[in-house]
């Protein structure tokens, strides 16, 4: 009898019972498989994002390096804001300059206070320029250039992004007026208009009597109220985030971070961008805090954090 067992092989529940666990099996693999390419592609959005966010705040980090001037929110700098010709009215979007502090620390902001500003705007050294000194004495051929620039976080389709300007050069007004010899004053204020600088800044005064234009004549003219100086978005910085499928974090928590940590978010402000300032006028401490995401191809959001903590000398 059990011979005739031997002959007659696997029986039907036997072989069902085999389906069963192979099927159990195949389902436990393909989900390990899953879960492992899910780890992997975040992992390597984690990768991208740290990457584009490391790149973004060394550039933020260069502008400061070079700057002579970091704008508060004050009513003096906030005309200088306004001088500039950006084509974009950041503040009507709920972008606010940071208001200069003197904690000695970068704490949250207390209750009905929005010391946090999610818009940088900064006057950066730009190069010395020579001018033929055929004319001039020596001492006064070379000038001080300035440039301002405004970075501020803008939405577009695909999310929050952010989007840098700069203004056409200016030049430092001091440097021209210690030019005594009217004659060289204005040989020098022509070399500069003939290589395409056309404004004077007193980087001391307030907007209304800091801005000069340069005739043709090689005059310094005051900026009126309503004349602004050009402004152009520096392309090769602007949007670095949404040309690659990630975006700044939304006011919430959509993954590990909390967007704002300082700041007290009303509206769309701050979103994933945000300013601290503290110190004194001659020298300040710049605290910048960004959250920037994406969204894996399973559906889940990845964030990456990035703060800097960077020194000012105006």
């Amino acid at each position: 009898m059990n011979s005739r067992r031997q002959e007659s092989g696997i029986s039907l529940l036997e072989l069902m019972a085999v389906s069963v666990v192979m099927s159990l099996l195949m389902v436990m693999v393909a989900e390990s498989m899953r879960t492992l390419a899910g780890v992997r592609g975040e992992q390597r959005a984690g990768f991208t994002l740290g990457d584009v966010a490391d790149r973004v705040a060394r550039r933020i980090t260069a502008d400061v390096d070079f700057t002579t001037r970091v704008f508060a929110s004050n009513p003096i700098d906030l005309e200088y804001l306004a001088a500039l010709d950006l084509g974009v009215d950041f503040r009507s979007l709920g972008c606010r300059l940071p208001m200069l502090t003197a904690h000695g620390a970068f704490e949250q902001d207390p209750p009905g206070v929005q010391e946090t500003g999610n818009l940088l705007f900064l006057a950066r050294l730009g190069p010395r320029l020579q001018l033929d000194d055929a004319l001039l004495d020596p001492a006064h051929s070379r000038v001080q250039t300035f440039q301002l620039c405004v970075t501020a976080p803008f939405a577009f389709d695909h999310g929050l992004d952010l989007r840098r300007f700069v203004s056409e050069p200016l030049v430092d007004y001091w440097e021209l007026i210690d030019i005594t010899d009217p004659l060289q004053r204005a040989d020098a204020l022509k070399q500069l208009r003939e290589a395409g600088i056309l404004y004077a800044w007193d980087p001391s005064a307030p907007r209304t009597t800091g801005l000069f234009s340069i005739s043709d004549a090689g005059e310094l003219t005051p900026l009126t109220i309503t004349e602004r100086i050009p402004c152009t978005e520096d392309d090769a910085s602007s949007r670095p985030f949404t040309t690659r499928n990630l975006r700044l974090s939304q006011n919430g928590k959509s993954g590990r971070f909390t967007t704002p940590l300082y700041a007290r978010a009303f509206g769309t402000f701050p979103g994933g961008f945000e300013i601290k300032l503290d110190g004194a006028s001659a020298g300040k401490l710049l605290m910048l805090r960004m959250i920037v995401e994406t969204d894996t191809p399973q559906g889940r959001t990845v964030q990456t954090e990035v703060r800097r903590l960077l020194s000012t000398k105006g």
